[in-house]
């Protein structure tokens, strides 16, 4: 074990019951917020980031999770089957626990009793809870029974219960004519905290597949199938709900629950209410390849809703903010079955954005900050017809208007040599405080603009290589997916997202505000 600070530092844990920062959408409204007293960074001290300490992740090239933090520890996952406890002040490690699977979420904090846990799922369905103190499992549950399942978007905990959608790699099978597809439909789970026993059970999708269309050679069309859920479910406890968003369909037909926002009851699971907000979206890899048996015929263009979605109150009233890759936002009633209140596109929309993994508002104001991608996605497909907007922008959440718009900075440049693989671009979840709205780009560019007027006042690029305080070399390089963590005076970010041919990286770096 590597350990630059003194022992008791290494062997000393400390659980906050009420964390600042917490799973995916910091908050589980999903606001991606932060006030500048708790991050400890605001536009008048963020020019003094410098980096601490870099940890390498030695088995990835595209870390995706998102750290719990606390006092004097940060949680963290190696993007193989590791959890890792490491000192804040260091990085020193302090437990580790093999989960079996590669781990794909944030790491989401409850107390339950006298118990503090850890909740995370993995690359194989299962969900599991740790115990923080000395990373000893407490529990796992398998989430879905389907053989191509997995857990990609974060769990959320409320009143005891933990929430927990349910994805698929279905749609990359799909590739091979002789697997029979698609018979996936979306599976959302809430289990007790305590025990990790099942509570209920429900479908983005209501109805099992059939056959679709029968074959002699191949295996039988199946459908209708899909809808996904890669996000963070969202807590309305006022109405006893959650909200999800869905991705599109896996296989024909086509039907009306994909790229949709849902509404579920948390005590019984029953499907409330439904909004579809792009019909006919029924995609899989197959439908990029010459040997297409498994494409749907719809063929459509895989503009899910990957980013969850944001309940928020203004002036009284509630409201859902919905951001699709399709480049599109909608502010939904949540009152009146998700009525639509309005629309925006900022986006052009892609099969990695439009608007990718997250948005971020301001509560206090009741503004809405929304990355766009707009990136090519090369031979993965093609992105809706028209030209590609790449930008940070920020709307008046009640009304929709725009307030500013900042173009994606950079240019992929270093010495005037064009740098491989290098994209410019906002995919990244962007985290908000009250002055400032950290939004990293695609180039490896951690970025801070002022929340006011879209203007940058702050970079710092990954793309070098650091000495890594648990040995060996961390490389920076792309930054997506989750984005920043900010918490006391410290940012945290992973840099490298190898995945859809973006610059890989295995760093996970903590900067500190200096004096």
């Amino acid at each position: 074990m590597h350990c630059a600070a003194q022992a008791t530092e290494c062997n000393s844990l400390d659980i906050d019951p009420n964390p600042r920062v917490n799973g995916w959408g910091i908050n589980a409204q999903n606001h991606r917020f932060i006030s500048d007293k708790d991050a400890g960074i605001d536009s008048g001290n963020v020019g003094r980031l410098e980096v601490n300490w870099v940890y390498a992740l030695p088995e990835t090239d595209s870390p995706r999770f998102l750290p719990y933090i606390t006092s004097n520890t940060v949680f963290i996952t190696d993007g193989d089957e590791r959890v890792l406890a490491l000192a804040r002040n260091s990085g020193c490690q302090k437990w580790v626990f093999e989960a079996g699977s590669a781990v794909r979420t944030a790491l989401t904090y409850l107390a339950v009793g006298e118990s503090n846990l850890l909740v995370f799922g993995t690359m194989s369905a299962e969900l599991i809870a740790l115990d923080a103190l000395t990373g000893e499992e407490q529990w796992r549950t398998l989430a879905s029974e389907h053989p191509k399942a997995m857990i990609s978007g974060s769990a959320v905990a409320h009143g005891g219960r933990i929430f927990q959608p349910v994805s698929s790699w279905e749609l990359a099978w799909a590739v091979n004519p002789f697997y029979g597809c698609c018979t996936f439909r979306g599976p959302i789970v809430a289990v007790d905290a305590a025990s990790g026993r099942l509570q209920w059970r429900n479908y983005t999708i209501q109805i099992e597949p059939t056959v679709f269309r029968p074959r002699l050679i191949l295996p039988d069309l199946m459908g209708p199938s899909g809808a996904p859920v890669w996000s963070q479910p969202t807590v309305d406890a006022k109405l006893d709900r959650i909200y999800v968003g869905t991705g599109e369909n896996y296989s024909s037909p086509a039907n009306d629950t994909s790229d949709a926002i849902l509404a579920f009851d948390m005590q019984t699971g029953e499907l409330l209410w439904k909004q579809q907000f792009l019909a006919n979206d029924a995609w899989n890899v197959a439908c990029e390849l010459p040997i297409d048996f498994n494409c749907p015929d719809e063929r459509g263009q895989d503009l899910d809703f990957g980013a969850p979605p944001i309940l928020l109150t203004i002036d009284g009233k509630d409201v859902i903010l919905a951001g699709q890759k399709s480049g599109y936002i909608y502010a939904l009633d949540p009152d009146n079955n998700g009525k639509l209140l309005w629309k925006q596109k900022p986006g052009n929309g892609g099969k990695a954005g439009g608007i990718h993994f997250a948005m971020a508002v301001d509560p206090a104001r009741g503004v809405l900050f929304v990355p766009i991608s707009d990136r090519d996605v090369g031979f993965y497909g093609d992105n809706p017809p028209g030209e590609p907007q790449p930008s940070l922008q920020a709307f008046n959440a009640q009304t929709g208007d725009r307030l500013w718009r900042t173009n994606a900075p950079g240019d992929c440049l270093n010495d005037e040599e064009e740098i491989d693989n290098c994209f410019i671009g906002f995919s990244a979840a962007p985290t908000a405080t009250d002055s400032l709205v950290f939004a990293p780009t695609l180039d490896g560019v951690i970025r801070a603009f002022d929340s006011y007027t879209g203007t940058e006042v702050w970079k710092h690029s990954t793309l070098r290589s650091y000495e890594a305080v648990n040995g060996g070399t961390a490389n920076g390089g792309s930054i997506d997916f989750g984005g920043i963590f900010v918490d006391g005076g410290e940012l945290f970010v992973n840099s490298g997202y190898g995945l859809v041919g973006q610059m890989p990286g295995n760093a996970f770096i903590v900067m500190s505000v200096k004096p």
